[in-house]
């Protein structure tokens, strides 16, 4: 949360396979959660503008903007192969897995998950794991 708040959190379901899972969380009484849009990746295309938030390297609240360089990619998650992802030039690094990726009307069109790099860092390729997948 913007204000550093701790709420507890239920898991209500976990896929390995495509590194995804969804938790509940309970906000204090008087505290209220505004839920993003889901919207369908499927209608994603090559070169329309994306925007990743997350929390890279501990720097909360930060939000990155890119285009989606690729649809369709496979990558090897800890489970095993990712296949069916998008892949963004929007600055994704460490601390922004589990972040949304946003279309420019806002809607959630994937879940950041990895990226490609020699050294850890951004490097220009970042997935995510599209929104029709994640319903």
């Amino acid at each position: 949360m913007s204000d550093h708040s701790v709420f507890p959190a239920a898991l209500v379901g976990a896929d390995p396979e495509v590194d995804i899972a969804v938790l509940k969380v309970q906000p204090q009484q008087g505290y209220t959660l505004a839920p993003l849009v889901v919207g369908q990746s499927h209608s994603l295309r090559v070169g329309q503008r994306v925007f990743a938030i997350g929390n890279p390297f501990g720097l909360d609240q930060t939000l990155t903007a890119g285009i989606v360089s690729g649809l369709g990619r496979e990558v090897q998650g800890i489970a095993g192969r990712i296949r069916g992802v998008v892949q963004t030039d929007a600055a994704i690094n460490p601390g922004n897995s589990g972040g949304p990726l946003l279309n420019s009307q806002g809607q959630v069109v994937g879940v950041a998950t990895m990226i490609a790099s020699p050294s850890g860092a951004f490097a220009g390729v970042g997935f995510a794991v599209p929104a029709d997948t994640v319903r």
